[in-house]
């Protein structure tokens, strides 16, 4: 027989109880670049908390239920949950949705139809690339999408420039790899042969990734430095 929602909640009330008063106190480095992020899901499972790294404590939103299986292990890490305000939870979305720009460094005859496609969805941030390099470090969880003719020396410009993560793409799936090995925050992509719906596909993929976040090795590797 299934269990009832009111049975799953009691029992992860009750392994909460365990979490709240560890045996000892555990000390651990601070990491306030990933604690600073809500879990917002339906529902936090055993997988969410494999993936919990080295932290003292998570912080879920008040309707996310998270399963027997997970508080246990949990638990066993001696990670405390901390649930949080639907305020809390609503502005943790909203940072972990990102905020999108783009700027436009291309003569193409398809420019202005480029730009009438993404002004559906991105805001105009600049006039080129290093604009567009400049807004991303001034604020938290952007991401900008820039149209190069010479790709290239879009990048290298813009690698120059503290806290950029730039890629030159061709495609959705470039861009997929470079959220994930990069955390790529600025995207550049040549117009030339190709269509704008390729180019809106990969503006969508970049956007899809949330908000640009450096991956915790790469960080750690950049910190060895």
């Amino acid at each position: 027989m299934t269990p009832s929602w009111t049975e799953v909640n009691a029992a992860v009330m009750a392994v909460l109880g365990g979490i709240a008063r560890p045996t000892r106190p555990v000390v651990r480095p601070s990491k306030p670049d990933h604690e600073d992020h809500v879990f917002v899901e339906r529902l936090f499972s055993l997988r969410h908390a494999e993936a919990v790294g080295d932290v003292e404590e998570i912080r879920v939103a008040g309707g996310t239920v998270v399963t027997p299986l997970a508080l246990d292990l949990l638990r066993r890490k001696r990670i405390r949950i901390r649930y949080v305000s639907k305020n809390e939870s609503a502005s943790a979305t909203a940072r972990r949705q990102g905020e999108w720009g783009f700027a436009i460094e291309s003569k193409v005859g398809t420019a202005d139809a480029i730009r009438r496609i993404l002004l559906e969805g991105w805001s105009e941030v600049g006039g080129g690339s290093i604009e567009a390099a400049r807004w991303v470090v001034e604020g938290d969880g952007r991401g900008a999408f820039v149209i190069a003719d010479e790709a290239s020396l879009a990048t290298f410009r813009t690698s120059r420039i503290d806290g950029i993560r730039p890629a030159t793409v061709c495609d959705p799936d470039a861009v997929s790899r470079a959220i994930h090995h990069l955390g790529v925050n600025l995207v550049v992509v040549e117009p030339r042969d190709k269509s704008i719906y390729l180019l809106k596909q990969i503006g969508e993929r970049f956007r899809q990734g949330g908000a640009p976040m450096i991956p915790i090795g790469l960080e750690e590797m950049e910190a060895a430095r």
